[in-house]
């Protein structure tokens, strides 16, 4: 590995100190880092360039933030296994798991060849608009179909593979991946499922028939939802990992599978999935 880059969530008080630090570090073992510019500037180094860029570019990625800036950055690697170091500045963090005291350590060992990784698969969305092709992202975490600012409920019918699964009536629907199981999924009394696992979940939000629960599917299928209209006008929005919003309307199609992009994620010796469970939900306080 000889560029490492640096993305920093520039509204932490500790961005601009951290990432000063961290590009000394890298500069004294010659290594050569790459910033992007918001980050360049929270620091005030020169020599930004685009994020896009940084994500294509560099061999190991060093995110300095919460979960939200590590996830925005996975949409911009396309694929590349380039692996990525999250270190936590203060937000919840469950998948920048290194603390700032853990970040020089784990980056001796990392660029020694000396740490392991964990590949967490991804969501690709396709979102059509009135039968012409739409928009395609992909999604670390999540898709979430929802009322937006609406007060009405949405109804959204759910085909797998061709076969109808269901039609949720609801506040909205999130397809979430393992990895997003932590989210908004689980704030929606959707299951954990561990991040290696090779699945989906498909968990309503606050449904009108309170008998229909959240179900874990293989990551081998084609999901495709549509807006069933309950009323004239029936609207809502498609919102992917929180970060990109798209309105929809029943003319709106979206189909969903599992991308063939992953995100490469560095683990921490120091703790494990099991601890953080415990830490970040405070069980057993």
């Amino acid at each position: 590995m000889e560029k490492i880059g640096i993305v920093a969530n520039t509204q932490s008080p500790m961005a601009g100190e951290a990432v000063s630090q961290l590009v000394g570090w890298l500069r004294e073992r010659k290594y050569a880092p790459l910033l992007d510019q918001e980050t360049a500037d929270v620091a005030g180094l020169e020599g930004g360039m685009e994020k896009s860029a940084v994500a294509q570019e560099a061999d190991m990625v060093v995110v300095l933030g919460g979960d939200g800036t590590l996830i925005g950055l996975s949409r911009l690697l396309e694929g590349r296994k380039a692996p990525v170091l999250g270190v936590n500045l203060g937000s919840l963090g469950f998948l920048t798991e290194f603390t700032l005291e853990d970040m020089f350590p784990a980056l001796e060992k990392t660029l020694n060849g000396d740490f392991t990784y964990e590949d967490r698969i991804m969501l690709a969305a396709e979102i059509s608009f009135d039968g012409k092709k739409g928009v395609s992202y992909t999604a670390l975490n999540d898709v979430l179909i929802h009322r937006g600012s609406t007060s009405q409920l949405v109804t959204v019918r759910v085909e797998v593979d061709g076969q109808l699964l269901n039609h949720y009536t609801s506040d909205g629907l999130i397809i979430s991946t393992p990895t997003g199981s932590t989210a908004y999924n689980l704030s929606a009394n959707g299951p954990i499922v561990y991040p290696s696992l090779n699945a989906i979940i498909i968990t309503p939000i606050c449904p009108q028939t309170l008998s229909i629960r959240p179900i874990v599917i293989p990551d081998n299928v084609t999901i495709r939802l549509s807006l069933t209209p309950r009323a004239k006008g029936n609207a809502a929005q498609a919102t992917l990992d929180g970060q990109v919003v798209f309105g929809l309307d029943t003319r709106s199609r979206i189909t969903i599978r599992r991308s063939e992009d992953i995100t490469r994620i560095i683990q921490s010796p120091y703790t494990n999935y099991y601890n953080l469970l415990r830490g970040k939900l405070r069980w057993g306080e």
